[in-house]
């Protein structure tokens, strides 16, 4: 099987619709809908709001195309190995060290820990009672 048969088959999906199309050129689309010079034009209106939701968008899908990256990288790298003696076959198991569950809990920790840590130290001050200032 050569390069051209894996991106057109079993890679397809993971390299050409997530790394390339979902991970590359649609963040950079959104991006660029929000640059100053397109901001400007009477077409296009982005509020503040939207924008930060355009940017939010943008860093998740750019999260899945690293995220496609990887598994080309892992995972393409045994389906097409040098010495042709890689895995031909991958099933990804819900359960255990390498599965779904394992992978979705070691995704979510990082916020489990940040949610924590703000709930710990708070990175931000307290709102301040405001005193009327006697003049």
């Amino acid at each position: 099987m050569t390069h051209l048969q894996m991106i057109q088959g079993r890679l397809f999906l993971s390299l050409i619709v997530l790394q390339v199309v979902l991970g590359t050129f649609v963040p950079l689309v959104l991006l660029a809908l929000t640059s100053p010079a397109l901001r400007k034009t009477p077409f296009i209106k982005v509020g503040d709001e939207l924008q930060r939701l355009i940017y939010l968008g943008a860093a998740l899908l750019v999260e899945v195309g690293i995220f496609s990256i990887r598994w080309n990288v892992v995972i393409g790298g045994q389906l097409f190995s040098k010495s042709l003696r890689g895995l031909t076959v991958y099933k990804v198991e819900l359960l255990g060290i390498e599965g779904f569950a394992m992978t979705t809990a070691l995704l979510v920790l990082p916020f489990v820990i940040l949610w924590v840590l703000v709930k710990v130290l708070p990175p931000w001050l307290e709102a301040e009672a405001k005193v009327p200032v006697a003049g």
